[in-house]
C-alpha cells in the first residue's frame, strides 16, 4: 500500500507542470458583474417579435393547407364507403390500399411541416442569440464587466448592474429584423 502511494506521488509530481524559475502567477482580477433579463431580451426584441409574426403566419398558411388535404381525406373516405357495395372485395380493397397510402402521404406532409416551422424559428433565434451575446460583449468590455449573468439565476442584485434595457437597446438597434428562411415546400 506504502509502495502505491509512494508510486502515485511520484506519477502526480512527474506529470504536473512546475512553475518555471523567475515565471511568476499572475493573480485573477477581481469579479465586476453584471446582470441581463434573458428571456425578457428573447421575448421583447424586436427581431424576435419578428420572428413568432413569421413563424405563426407560416403556421396558420400551413394550418390552411393541411385543412383543405383532410377535407379532401374525408370526401375521398365517403366516397370509397358509398362504393363499397358496388365494388369487387379485390377492387374495394386495392382503392382502400391507395386511400390509406394517401393518408400515410399526407401525415409525413404535415409531420414534414411542423419539423420545418422548427428548424426556421431555432435558425432565426439562433441569429438573436449570436447577436445578443455579441451586444453584451460590446457592452461588458465598454463598461468594464467581466462576468455577465441571467438574472433568473441570481438571489439578489442591485438595480446598476442591470444591463436589461441597455443591451435591448442596442440588439433592436444592431439587430431589427431577422426574416425566416424559406422551407422547402414554400
Amino acid at each position: 500500500m506504502v509502495r502505491l502511494l509512494a508510486a502515485a506521488f511520484a506519477f502526480v509530481w512527474l506529470v504536473l507542470p512546475a512553475p518555471v524559475a523567475g515565471q511568476t502567477v499572475k493573480p485573477l482580477e477581481p469579479a465586476v458583474a453584471a446582470v441581463i433579463d434573458y428571456q425578457r431580451i428573447l421575448r421583447d426584441a424586436k427581431a424576435a417579435q419578428s420572428i413568432r409574426a413569421q413563424v405563426e403566419a407560416r403556421r396558420k398558411r400551413y394550418q390552411d393547407q393541411i385543412a383543405r388535404e383532410e377535407q379532401r381525406l374525408h370526401d375521398e373516405d365517403k366516397a370509397l364507403t358509398k362504393q363499397r357495395t358496388l365494388l369487387s372485395a379485390e377492387a374495394y380493397a386495392d382503392k382502400r390500399q391507395t386511400f390509406e397510402d394517401d393518408v400515410a402521404e399526407v401525415q409525413r406532409m404535415v409531420q414534414e411541416r411542423r419539423r420545418q416551422l422548427d428548424d426556421v424559428s431555432s435558425a432565426a433565434l439562433s441569429q438573436v442569440r449570436n447577436m445578443l451575446i455579441e451586444v453584451v460583449g460590446e457592452l461588458a468590455e465598454h463598461a468594464g464587466f467581466n462576468v455577465v449573468l441571467p438574472s433568473s439565476g441570481v438571489l439578489l442584485f442591485s438595480p446598476r448592474i442591470d444591463l436589461t434595457e441597455e443591451v435591448l437597446t442596442r440588439l433592436d438597434a444592431k439587430l431589427p429584423d431577422v426574416a425566416l428562411q424559406a422551407a422547402a415546400s414554400d
